[in-house]
């Protein structure tokens, strides 16, 4: 508030109503009505001329602009998923079919930039973090040789090139560099908000490109071109979980309030069954975690009772009530058949691939066939897994098997000690809820596959998984961060008296 003398506050805003006001302090008369008001420096009021708040909103800006390196990763990752919502970056900018998928050369490109410009880390992972990435590194080597060596898949009569069962995993293996080299260089600060730009992106862009992938699909099921309709609700759901944690940390609270509604809404109009599954995994345990009082247990029933509404009276969600998938049965029963032939299948697999060559099919090397059924030398089966952990066991075996846990177990270890340390503090942490959606949306590596494939989708994954496990700053690090917070905005102080 301007430092006028609170004695005499009532009238002089009478006499500026009036077109002019005077400050007995100094006897100095201020004419003109309020354009004259605010340009006078009042000795003793606090009244900053306007030349010098000019001056002060300039150097701010100087301030953000030469702080490139803490605002430009995060604005170049906004405007990656931007791209990536509205356009389909499996395609190349070739005519099909195609060897080389686009989101290898902007993943490969986005960390070498990230390795160029921040040569030195702004932050660091955790124990947790680095064997996480390591593992999963581990995971995707190991795939690639198995794809190397394999031999060559035959599927619908026609013998699979080599160098379409290596290509995915590389693509595979640079959205996971992508993700370490962000994780890398974006300031410090909270998962909530380094990721709520990102997040809000995601969720809007969603719903604005919603028409055009409705006439592409000829569907009414939410797609983007980061996801089909099986597979979107994923990045979907973790967008929605920054942004709840950004509600309850207090950051942005009303607008991170309707874009956590909107990207709840999201998760459920592409009718995927494991999308609702891991929205009602991650919603019981936030709920159990922090609604405290009877009336925010009142407002969560409301939003059950207006999510059952919703399923109900749209038809194409009403495929949510049946569980049985005749194709995925069939493609289950081929896979374990092929895997349990052999003593060597079992251990390390059958070969990465060789069973399900689907980016021959995504690159348009084979048509798709009539509801993705394809003929093999084993039986009927689907053109991918439609299951990480289906795919990883037939494919890589017990040793893949042995990899991927890691990936998956140590978020969830990780998860159980903080909520335990949170309820023995009786202070639960925002950013637990990015955690918290995380590991929910591990439920849909069971019904469609993630990391080795849907790299959109997996980044946002990865992103999340090392964001949520960064090394925690200690106490000095925390006290030297409220020192530079506090110091940082001196010039606006002295403004504002």
């Amino acid at each position: 508030m301007i430092g006028v003398p609170e004695k005499r506050w009532g009238s002089d805003m009478a006499a500026a109503d009036s077109g002019g006001a005077r400050v007995e302090g100094d006897e100095v008369d201020v004419a003109d009505g309020p354009a004259g008001f605010a340009d006078a420096a009042l000795p003793g009021s606090g009244i900053v001329p306007a030349e010098e708040r000019g001056r002060g909103r300039l150097q701010r800006i100087r301030d953000t602009a030469a702080d490139w390196r803490g605002w430009l990763p995060v604005a170049g990752l906004t405007v990656l998923l931007v791209i990536e919502t509205f356009f389909d970056l499996r395609r190349a900018p070739t005519s099909s079919p195609w060897l080389w998928n686009s989101y290898l050369f902007v993943y490969l490109a986005g960390a070498l930039i990230c390795l160029v410009l921040w040569p030195r880390p702004a932050t660091r992972l955790s124990r947790s973090g680095i064997a996480v990435a390591v593992v999963g590194a581990a995971l995707m080597a190991y795939a690639l040789i198995s794809a190397a060596v394999t031999p060559r898949p035959y599927v619908s009569y026609t013998v699979i090139p080599r160098a379409y069962l290596t290509v995915p995993i590389l693509t595979a293996m640079a959205t996971l560099l992508a993700a370490w080299a962000l994780i890398r260089v974006l300031p410090p600060a909270p998962l909530h908000r380094i990721l709520w730009w990102p997040a809000a992106a995601t969720i809007v862009c969603s719903f604005l490109q919603w028409p055009r992938s409705a006439a592409v699909h000829e569907s009414a099921r939410l797609a983007t071109g980061m996801g089909g309709s099986a597979v979107i609700h994923v990045p979907l759901l973790l967008a929605a979980g920054v942004t709840l944690s950004a509600a309850l940390a207090g950051w942005r609270r009303w607008w991170s309030l309707g874009l956590t509604a909107l990207g709840a809404r999201a998760v459920v109009l592409p009718g995927s069954r494991a999308g609702v599954i891991c929205l009602l995994l991650a919603g019981v345990v936030i709920a159990l975690q922090w609604l405290r009082s009877r009336r925010a247990w009142i407002g969560a029933a409301a939003v059950l009772v207006i999510a059952a509404i919703l399923v109900i009276a749209v038809p194409v969600l009403h495929r949510l009530f049946n569980p049985t998938d005749e194709l995925r049965a069939k493609n289950l029963d081929t896979a374990l058949k092929f895997w349990s032939s052999a003593p060597t299948h079992i251990l390390i697999g059958v070969g990465s691939g060789r069973l399900w060559p689907w980016y021959a099919f995504d690159s348009h090397l084979l048509w798709t066939p009539w509801r993705g059924m394809v003929t093999t030398h084993w039986g009927p089966a689907l053109n991918s897994a439609h299951s990480t952990f289906l795919q990883v066991l037939v494919e890589l075996g017990l040793a893949g098997c042995l990899l991927l846990a890691p990936v998956v177990i140590i978020p969830v270890v990780v998860l159980i000690r903080r909520l335990g340390a949170a309820r023995r503090q009786a202070q639960p942490d925002p950013d637990d809820v990015c955690l918290i959606v995380l590991v929910a949306t591990i439920g849909a590596f069971l019904l469609d596959t993630y990391l080795l494939k849907n790299y959109g989708a997996s980044l946002w994954w990865w992103l999340v998984a090392l964001g949520a496990l960064r090394r925690r700053p200690t106490s000095s690090d925390r006290s030297e961060t409220q020192s530079c917070d506090s110091s940082a905005p001196s010039t606006s102080a002295q403004n504002a008296g």
